[in-house]
């Protein structure tokens, strides 16, 4: 997992606070959403992208038990909700869960008792909306969503709730200048 985080890193958003958004637009905003369980805890990785291609990026842990599509839906609920909160009119959601976009899509029935709540909230939260829409993509496309999803189902305990990124550019056994 370090070794994946730190190939991916690089080409990584710089996470950001709900403050940071831009103004709302009536424009098109993509919202993209991952969910992960691990044995220990469960989390979400988003990423919203405004209108003029800008990145707000978010890492979310669960602070209760999940299985893995509930943590799909949650991660998908939690992405709405800050769109929705920063004033966004037009959402096009994008998921890797098949289970979840077909169920939204009502290709597939919701036969749990649990994905019938989880669909029902969607669909309300959606009518918030002018236009919602959600599309499956394959997992290859939601590699960020993935990492930040699987950081923010690790147990960090001790971390604080922000944490900074930043690049190293130059090898430490290189002489100062």
């Amino acid at each position: 997992m370090a070794d994946y985080l730190a190939k991916t890193a690089a080409d990584m958003p710089v996470i950001c606070d709900p403050e940071q958004l831009l103004a709302p637009s009536p424009k098109l905003w993509e919202l993209y959403t991952d969910g992960a369980v691990s044995s220990e805890d469960a989390g979400a990785g988003l990423i919203l992208i405004g209108p003029h291609r800008e990145e707000h990026t978010y890492a979310l842990r669960f602070n209760f038990k999940v299985i893995n599509n509930e943590a799909e839906y949650e991660a998908l609920l939690a992405g709405m909700r800050i769109a929705r909160e920063v004033g966004v009119k037009k959402l096009q959601a994008y998921v890797d869960s098949q289970l979840v976009a077909n169920q939204i899509n009502s290709t597939f029935d919701a036969n749990d008792k649990s994905m019938q709540s989880y669909l029902a909230l969607v669909h309300s939260l959606a009518d918030t909306f002018v236009d919602f829409r959600i599309s499956q993509i394959p997992r290859s496309q939601n590699k960020q969503e993935d990492v930040l999803s699987k950081l923010a189902a690790l147990t960090f305990n001790h971390l604080e709730k922000k944490i900074l990124v930043e690049q190293v550019i130059k090898i430490s056994t290189e002489p100062e200048m």
